[in-house]
């Protein structure tokens, strides 16, 4: 089975929040799948406690886009040392904010494929930082 037309992954996703001093951690395991498709990968899973679907849209170049599928879709996009744009929903409807990526290491592995994900970033409103985020995502076929 090739990584073009999908194989499933066994991962497990850790994430901090640091906000105003205030620091929670979400982890997250379990099955899913990863599709390669032209200079893109895409690791699909859905969360067992909320049945939210989400998506790691990963380039080898350094750019990554997160998109969790709700009533209102979030997006957000990361780039190697430079700022993105995060959508996010809120009670009055989607709002714009910026991300802004601290460091990025992407590490995969071919035989069999696996990968480690480490992503950290600030979220910024007008310029007024929101947040510290930690994303560690380790998954392998």
């Amino acid at each position: 089975m090739s990584l073009k037309a999908g194989m499933p992954i066994q991962f497990r996703l850790e994430t901090l929040v640091d906000q105003e001093g205030d620091q929670e951690v979400f982890l997250y395991e379990g099955m899913g799948q990863i599709v390669e498709m032209g200079d893109w990968l895409y690791l699909r899973y859905e969360e067992t406690d909320t049945a939210v679907a989400v998506t790691f849209k990963v380039s080898r170049e350094g750019k990554m886009t997160i998109i969790r599928r709700m009533e209102q879709t979030s997006r957000m996009s990361f780039a190697a040392a430079a700022k993105g744009v995060a959508t996010v929903p809120t009670p009055g409807g989607l709002m714009e904010i910026q991300t802004v990526t601290k460091q990025m290491v992407l590490d995969f592995k071919e035989k069999p494929f696996a990968g480690n994900i480490f992503l950290q970033y600030e979220l910024q409103f007008n310029e007024q930082k929101l947040g510290d985020y930690q994303i560690r995502l380790q998954f392998t076929t």
